[in-house]
């Protein structure tokens, strides 16, 4: 195989010990391109695993424990399981159960549901997608048994995971500690080494429960396994409690955003560390709530229309389950002549509230002025039912008659 000298440097780099992060740095080439360069050596041959990586494997799962009796000898029902007396529908139930079970391993970028090269856009849009999905307040008043506490768990989640892949400069520390995988880990443990130290042995499906992983998994895999040397991860780890600390001290006196910034760094340096996370949490919720205040505040005194929908906007990012944000963005948007964002709001607020017949009736304008009358009447239809004397009712209906 013919080698370029940068690709020639960056092979004779592998030796086993050094994290595929820091070669993707010294190695001279952009980190796509080692990248690349890697899974072809790998293919070819000419860099290989050692073979004391546990091959994959399907962990059967031991038989679930009979539920226990109660005391007039009916059986409770166990924890984890679906529900049919609550206020959710089973399939919702399900969701939410495994959603949780994932959290444990999941990625920042797979709590989200995104590729890691994603744009801030698809983060956002992930953002809102699972906000309305699992937001706690969302099911206000309805029993939820056990799932109260998932759905605080799974949000808590997916707003850390939204809060530090939002942020460039803590989402590339969060990538580079992610790279070198989690400190428990033996950091020798499968490294890369060139072919001439000797083949590696093949994974083979002939054991009980084993399987042979595909290319990407394989490669995937292998890449996990270069760890940071202990003397960069005790630096960061330092760094980390240093931005803790920092973080604390912000919190006390009451400087939010300061405070936040120093959790995100903090986060970023050390992914592992549960107090952070617990720290940052707690802090983006005083900075929410003082932000969304202070927007809407804005937003009421905007000269122009256009300049209070992009304070709404921001001001939904605080709040993604208040649906009369929604419906107020909505109906701004129809203002400005952006009826497709009417529609995307308008349609948020029915699905957070669609008791309020309001909502219903913005839906069925941004529809008209979009040309799907079928879709206008069938929201006015929806609104209706609700308050069969709403006053706008007639009037949209007379609006779609003449075409208008």
């Amino acid at each position: 195989m013919a080698l370029s000298p940068t690709e020639g440097f960056l092979l004779s780099r592998i030796d086993g010990h050094t994290p595929w992060s820091v070669l993707r740095e010294i190695g001279g080439l952009l980190p796509e391109e080692a990248d690349l360069a890697l899974e072809t050596w790998l293919e070819t041959g000419l860099v290989l695993l050692d073979a004391d990586a546990p091959p994959a494997r399907e962990t059967p799962r031991a038989p679930a424990a009979p539920p226990a009796a109660t005391p007039q000898g009916k059986r409770a029902r166990p924890s984890g399981a679906v529900d049919p007396t609550l206020d959710l529908a089973p399939e919702l139930q399900e969701e939410i159960l495994a959603f949780e079970a994932r959290l444990a391993t999941a990625s920042y970028h797979e709590v989200l549901g995104v590729e890691r090269g994603a744009e801030a856009r698809q983060i956002k849009r992930a953002y809102f997608q699972l906000s309305k999905r699992f937001h706690p307040d969302r099911y206000f008043r309805r029993n939820l048994g056990d799932h109260a506490a998932r759905l605080e768990n799974i949000f808590k989640n997916v707003a850390l995971a939204y809060e530090l892949l939002s942020d460039p400069t803590t989402r590339q520390e969060i990538e580079r500690s992610m790279d070198s995988g989690p400190p428990t880990v033996a950091p020798d443990a499968g490294a890369y080494r060139g072919a001439e130290a000797g083949r590696s042995e093949r994974i083979g499906p002939d054991a009980k429960g084993y399987r042979t992983p595909s290319r990407m998994e394989n490669l995937d895999r292998l890449r996990s396994r270069f760890k940071m040397p202990k003397k960069v991860l005790a630096e960061r780890r330092f760094k980390a409690s240093q931005f803790h600390q920092s973080s604390r001290v912000a919190a006390h006196e009451k400087r939010w955003l300061e405070a936040a910034a120093s959790a995100r760094l903090a986060i970023a340096f050390d992914p592992w560390n549960r107090d952070y996370k617990q720290q940052f949490a707690s802090i983006q919720a005083e900075v929410h709530a003082a932000r969304a205040l202070e927007l809407l505040e804005q937003a009421d005194g905007a000269g122009a229309v256009s300049d209070a929908l992009k304070l709404l906007e921001e001001a939904i990012h605080y709040r993604p389950v208040d649906a009369s944000l929604h419906a107020r963005a909505a109906r701004i948007a129809l203002d400005t002549g952006d009826f497709e964002k009417a529609r995307e709001y308008a349609e948020s607020a029915c699905e957070l509230a669609p008791e309020n017949p309001e909502h219903h009736v913005t839906l069925a304008r941004a529809l008209r002025r979009l040309g799907n009358a079928r879709g206008a009447m069938d929201a006015l239809a929806t609104a209706a039912r609700i308050s069969p004397q709403h006053p706008e009712i007639a009037a949209e209906r007379k609006l779609l008659r003449r075409g208008r």
